[in-house]
C-alpha cells in the first residue's frame, strides 16, 4: 500500500481480477477473501430463536478462537440465496432437524466485535422433529455443537452474544411480535471508534414493517 488506507495500482488490479473471477458464480467466497469482506462491510446472518413455551429457548455451545459459550443458532449468508433457503440450511447444520419459522424476522441484531460488523435477522422458530445434535441436561458439560434448553439467558453466553440477553428476555415476555426492534452491541476492538463502553447494549426504536 502506498500509505495507510490507500491501495496501489497493483493491489487494485488484484481486487478487480478477483471480482472478475467470482462475478455471477454464486459460489461461497474463499475464507481469506470472506475474512477481508467482513472487515470492510456488514455481514448478513440468519439467527433462529427456537422457542418452546414449556422448555424455553434452545441454544448451541460454541468454542472457537473468539471465545466459548452458549449462542443463538445462526448461519452467515455467504452468497446469493433466498432467506427461506438459508433458514432451512441453518436448521439442518445447527440443529439437525427442520423448523417452522415466523413469516418475517421479529428482531434485528447488529454486533460490532473482533470479527467485524454483523447484521442478524432473527426468526422465531419451533422444532419440527427431534434435533440430531446432542441435547444436554443442566448438569452435563457441553462440547461444541451441543444444544440445551434455557428458560432464561445463561451466565455463560458466547462473548459476542451478550446482546441476546435482551433479545431472549423480550422473546420470553412476548414483546417480539409487533414491529422489528433493533438491538446493538459494541465489544472488543470495535469499540474504539464507536464512542461506547465495552459490552454496553442499546435497544433502539422499533423499525416498523412497511
Amino acid at each position: 500500500m502506498t500509505d495507510k488506507g490507500t491501495l496501489s495500482e497493483a493491489e487494485l488490479g488484484t481486487l478487480e481480477g478477483l471480482l472478475g473471477r467470482l462475478a455471477g458464480s454464486g459460489a461461497e467466497l474463499p475464507w481469506p477473501l470472506f475474512r477481508f469482506v467482513t472487515e470492510i462491510m456488514a455481514t448478513p446472518n440468519v439467527d433462529l430463536l427456537v422457542h418452546d413455551e414449556a422448555r424455553g429457548v434452545l441454544l448451541a455451545w460454541r468454542d472457537d478462537a473468539f471465545g466459548q459459550g452458549w449462542h443463538v443458532p445462526g448461519s452467515i449468508i455467504r452468497h446469493r440465496e433466498e432467506v427461506a433457503h438459508r433458514i432451512e440450511a441453518c436448521a439442518e447444520s445447527e440443529l439437525g432437524c427442520a423448523v417452522r419459522c415466523a413469516a418475517g424476522p421479529v428482531a434485528v441484531v447488529q454486533i460490532f466485535d473482533d470479527r467485524g460488523h454483523s447484521l442478524s435477522l432473527c426468526y422465531r422458530a419451533t422444532l419440527l422433529g427431534r434435533p440430531a445434535r446432542m441435547v444436554l441436561t443442566e448438569s452435563a458439560a457441553p462440547a461444541a455443537g451441543d444444544l440445551r434448553w434455557f428458560r432464561e439467558a445463561p451466565d455463560d453466553l458466547y462473548p459476542s452474544h451478550q446482546v441476546y440477553r435482551d433479545v431472549l428476555a423480550a422473546l420470553g415476555r412476548g414483546r417480539l411480535r409487533e414491529g422489528v426492534p433493533l438491538f446493538t452491541q459494541h465489544v472488543g476492538r470495535r469499540d474504539a471508534a464507536q464512542a461506547s463502553l465495552a459490552g454496553v447494549i442499546g435497544a433502539d426504536l422499533p423499525l416498523e414493517p412497511k
